[in-house]
């Protein structure tokens, strides 16, 4: 059997150590906070509900983790997920079998989709212990979730509700994550992503990328991961 091309051979790993670089933003923006601004804790799922788009890249590394989930856990993550995917099928922007967003979608679109699963649970999370069946491998939205995001001296999003609940607009801009990195760090992912074939301007979501013929096998073969 000829041997895996180099740059495909760590892949997942390389893709996987560049989500985990949301950490350090996160850390940064923890470190500005003040006693009782931060109510995040471990079983909290409140930002577990919902769908939300994510990159190509983060979802080679989703699925990777799943595929290697024990086999009972595994078929339930992948139940909640096709599940998902059937109840959003008829309004999903994009091609939903394949499980790739459309990069034209309008926001009319967008809103049409994702405003009608905003209660809906992560296919991710499991209950009754709100915690992320793969929480090592998760995406960098649900690294960088709770405090607001900025873009130089601007929040782009708010934070959690539960979050900062008494602070002032300097305050949560003070405490916000900064974005920048995280943009940069797409970019690589994108990079890596790319010499695997992978569209670098894509999107998907969490259900699509563990149930979209775009991320079946053999890209995602166990030797791949090596």
């Amino acid at each position: 059997m000829a041997a895996e091309p180099r740059s495909r051979v760590n892949l997942i790993d390389r893709l996987r150590r560049g989500v985990g670089d949301a950490d350090a933003e996160w850390e940064k923006a923890v470190a500005r906070t003040r006693p009782g601004d931060l109510l995040c804790r471990e079983g909290c799922f409140g930002c577990c509900l919902g769908s939300f788009e994510i990159s190509l890249p983060e979802a080679l590394v989703l699925r990777n983790a799943v595929s290697a989930l024990p086999e009972s856990r595994r078929t339930r993550v992948r139940e909640r997920a096709a599940r998902l995917v059937a109840r959003g099928a008829a309004s999903f922007p994009g091609d939903p079998i394949a499980g790739v967003l459309d990069p034209g979608r309008s926001e009319e679109q967008d809103a049409a989709y994702f405003d009608a699963l905003e209660h809906v649970a992560c296919p991710l999370l499991e209950l009754p212990s709100g915690r992320c069946a793969v929480y090592e491998s998760r995406p960098v939205t649900c690294r960088t979730y709770g405090l607001a995001w900025r873009e130089e001296r601007a929040v782009v999003h708010p934070a959690c509700p539960l979050n900062l609940a008494d602070a002032t607009p300097a305050h949560t801009l003070e405490t916000a994550v900064n974005v920048a990195p995280l943009l940069a760090g797409d970019q690589a992912r994108a990079e890596f992503a790319r010499a695997d074939g992978i569209p670098s301007g894509a999107a998907t979501t969490v259900a699509h990328a563990l149930m979209g013929t775009a991320f079946a096998e053999p890209r995602m073969s166990e030797k791949e991961t090596r």
